[in-house]
């Protein structure tokens, strides 16, 4: 071997020993070096590609390893270095295919399979995913986080029955996934199965106390339940583990704000997106005073969609922090100036409820997204209304509750909206009564009064849409709640997840009055409803959870249908399908009383909101008013 040669093995040893003991930069510089020399050298480029991805460098990792699968292209661990580069550069149909030629290469990869399926579920192609998954799972199949990964992808297809099992069937195997446990109480909810879902809660709480995102889950499925009281859900939420401060928090101190200058509110959500939260956020918005208000949106969800487009159109200031730690995040919004902070999750999925504990600004509100209090003594303000949150509901809630006039939402109707068409009852013969709401709102409680309904009215059908009941074991175990109160399946109609807004908005065509869910309402749905020409009947309970259909209701001059308890449901349902002159009216009129009312009145409504921001600011800070 010549001196050259020698000189270069060992020059090459030495870089990949420093790429071992993670000293990248070095590595880096002697390995750049190296490829000037032996420019057909795989091993080299691939392990440059390596240090460059891992030091953050993501195109010139994807340059340096599609360099080494074109100087080996049998080389399995040179393709899937790519694949991988691909990935962190955004490429990702490019990295799907890079995946897909590792495993050809070497079928038993041992990490190919389940990259490719994680990020095939991050594409949504989520029959491509189960697909690899079990793949992967054929050569493993005691493996518990694949179990587990082939569980999710089969709950997001819907398939909450097999996804159940896979989750079960791993935890046998590994009870400490704290993880799956927490999927497959989701799954559970999905399909109604709220005590065992709380057991998984549990569970999952007894091995990991401080996992915040568990607990989270936990408080929002304790909404669900019909016999939980105002007391005992306020001390959940109060023993949130995310609620005390930590020590690193940033408290920025109240200070003077001198008006006129315009006030910056940042929204921080995980749902700017054709989302619930979406549907309401958007008058808000657009209609916001530009030369009162600055408006900054923190984003911390992924997904963007032709509603995220708008919404940043609305904004002066946009702002990821999806890959930001809440240290991080807390340190930009501090640098924004931020005088008001504004929270649109609570306790639902993706939250950022431990990056308001640290308290990055002076003023902070919970708002919209969650129907109860947070249970953070670093959110100071609730905005509600007195229909949703009336005298009293104050002792329920760690924050101090700034009651809007009026209803507390804004609703913005699609656009696309199909027409209003006329009464089914006028072909059918029998009025169809329907519910769009979650297959978890819908309790044995609620199943009860139902059957009532249809036993009252014996020509009188149901029909229920959620996506949870695309899976088939789910609607066969609601069809025998109902048939355990002598109602026949054929009644009850059940439909799975549609195709598209325009068909899901279609089906309200076919039912002639809405029934609202309790102790937890509908608010989408209902407004939904409404807008197609459909009144939906109410049950006003004693928390906000209860009550929002209450406040939509008194928005539109409904009052008519908001019953006072379960015996005055039932009946209220059975006295407007027995009127069909004043069902016809309100399918007639029901979308311009709408769009008239204030529930759509989106400037008067931000008006509103720009003054209780004021107003929490002066309370707070001393701000000097205009």
């Amino acid at each position: 071997m010549s001196k050259p040669d020698v000189l270069l093995r060992s020059k090459k040893k030495k870089a990949f020993a420093l790429l071992a003991g993670n000293r990248l930069q070095e590595a880096r510089d002697m390995l750049d070096q190296l490829c000037r020399v032996a420019r057909l050298d795989a091993d080299i480029w691939c392990a440059l590609g390596v240090v460059n991805g891992r030091l953050g460098r993501v195109a010139a990792a994807v340059d340096c390893c599609r360099r080494a699968a074109e100087l080996a292209p049998r080389d399995t661990q040179a393709r899937y270095n790519l694949a991988v580069a691909l990935r962190d550069a955004g490429e990702w149909d490019a990295a799907v295919d890079a995946f897909r030629t590792t495993l050809t290469l070497e079928p038993a990869h041992r990490t190919a399979g389940s990259s490719l399926g994680h990020l095939l579920l991050t594409l949504g192609r989520l029959d491509e995913a189960e697909a690899a998954f079990k793949h992967v799972l054929a050569q493993r199949p005691q493996d518990p986080q694949l179990l587990g990964d082939l569980g999710t992808t089969l709950q997001l297809m819907g398939s909450h029955e097999a996804a159940v099992a896979y989750y079960r069937r791993a935890l046998q195997i590994d009870p400490n996934l704290v993880l799956v446990y927490d999927n497959l109480a989701s799954a559970l909810v999905n399909q109604g199965r709220l005590p065992e879902a709380m057991e998984c809660y549990r569970e999952a709480l007894r091995r990991e106390p401080a996992n915040t995102k568990v607990y989270s889950n936990y408080l929002l499925t304790l909404q669900y339940l019909p016999d939980m009281s105002r007391e005992e859900k306020l001390k959940a939420h109060q023993h949130w583990p995310g609620a005390l401060p930590p020590r690193e928090m940033v408290a920025r101190p109240p200070a003077a704000v001198h008006l006129p200058r315009r006030l910056k509110i940042g929204y921080v959500s995980a749902d700017f997106r054709t989302h619930s939260v979406g549907y309401f956020l958007e008058p808000l918005l657009q209609a916001h005073n530009r030369e009162a208000v600055e408006v900054y949106c923190y984003s911390a969800g992924q997904g963007a969609d032709a509603t995220t487009a708008r919404l940043q159109a609305h904004a002066h200031a946009w702002r990821d922090i999806s890959a930001m730690t809440d240290a991080q995040a807390a340190v930009q919004i501090g640098a924004d100036g931020i005088d008001i902070l504004v929270d649109l999750g609570g306790h639902t999925a993706k939250n950022r409820l431990p990056l308001f504990a640290r308290k990055p600004a002076p003023v902070q509100v919970t708002y919209l997204g969650y129907p109860d209090t947070t249970g953070l003594a670093a959110m100071d303000y609730r905005l509600t209304d007195a229909w949703a949150d009336p005298a009293g509901a104050d002792a329920y809630c760690t924050e101090t509750l700034v009651r809007l006039a009026g209803c507390f939402l804004c609703y913005r109707p699609p656009e696309d909206a199909p027409p209003v068409l006329a009464l089914p009852v006028l072909q059918q013969g029998g009025i169809t009564f329907g519910s769009f709401n979650a297959r978890a709102k819908i309790n044995a409680m609620v199943i009860q009064q139902w059957s009532r309904l249809l036993q009252a009215l014996p020509t009188a059908r149901l029909l229920i849409k959620n996506p949870s009941l695309t899976c088939a074991e789910t609607r066969n175990r609601l069809h025998a709640q109902f048939e355990a109160q002598a109602i026949a399946p054929e009644r009850v109609a059940l439909r799975g997840l549609a195709r598209s807004s325009q068909e899901h908005l279609t089906t309200y065509a076919q039912i002639d009055i809405a029934l609202d869910t309790f102790p937890y309402n509908g608010t989408t749905t209902t407004c939904e409803a409404l807008w197609m020409g459909v009144p939906v009947v109410t049950l006003a309970g004693e928390a906000h959870v209860g009550r929002v259909g209450v406040s939509l209701l008194h928005a539109v001059g409904l009052e008519g249908l908001i019953a006072r308890d379960q015996d005055d449901y039932v009946q209220r349902a059975v006295s407007l399908a027995n009127d069909r002159a004043q069902l016809a009216t309100l399918r007639a009129t029901l979308r311009q009383r709408m769009a008239a009312s204030p529930l759509c009145e989106a400037l008067t409504f931000a008006r509103k909101v720009e003054a209780a921001y004021l107003s929490m600011l002066q309370g707070k800070t001393g701000v000097n008013p205009p």
